[in-house]
């Protein structure tokens, strides 16, 4: 039998490609080493001797997702046209991710045992933002510029991402500052004369 050899960096990609095909098939609870090996028809100790991990080698196909990501949000942008129809223009092609099954695994990440009990948490705070500026709209007597109930989800949005980023840098100040211009921005939004 001949052996073929496969260089240092083929193999790499070859992992990684087979880590992302591994993911949208099974989820992060199917990645495996044996799973990843066979997928990529590598030998089970190329993963360590390539990535020193399972972990890192995970961690490196996410990064490789993130990296598409951000050059297909990016490709195309005016960024002369300024903040505001760049910031439209990332909206929409962020959404234009969300159904896409390559970048699935990365939403999935986010409840990867598809626990219903984060649903039903996510559906509780929207359903206090919701109460809260159904108040603020009884208060002052008239609707806000945004429709009540995407006002909400708007700001639990906002309060979502600052949360998962101080979940991961613990940065207090960052997270503060960030809560601040959010709550500007969605005040104006929601003040706005239509």
């Amino acid at each position: 039998m001949a052996v073929t050899y496969v260089s240092a960096v083929d193999r790499k990609e070859q992992l990684i490609s087979a880590t992302i095909s591994v993911l949208q098939k099974s989820g992060t609870q199917g990645v495996t080493s044996r799973a990843i090996a066979a997928e990529a028809s590598a030998p089970l100790a190329s993963i360590h001797y390539t990535f020193g991990s399972l972990d890192d080698l995970v961690l490196a196909a996410f990064e490789r997702l993130i990296e598409e990501v951000n050059a297909w949000v990016a490709d195309g942008l005016d960024v002369k046209a300024g903040y505001g129809p760049c910031i439209i223009g990332i909206m929409e092609r962020v959404a234009g991710l969300l159904e896409d099954e390559r970048y699935g695994v990365l939403l999935h990440d986010l409840n990867p045992t598809g626990d219903r009990r984060v649903e039903i948490l996510e559906e509780k705070y929207y359903r206090l933002a919701r109460d809260l500026i159904d108040l603020i709209a009884d208060a002052v007597g008239h609707e806000p510029a945004i429709p009540r109930p995407q006002l909400a989800r708007m700001t639990m949005a906002a309060i979502d991402g600052v949360v998962l980023q101080f979940a991961a840098n613990n940065d207090i100040k960052t997270a503060r500052s960030d809560l601040a211009q959010f709550g500007l921005v969605l005040a104006d939004a929601a003040e706005r004369q239509l």
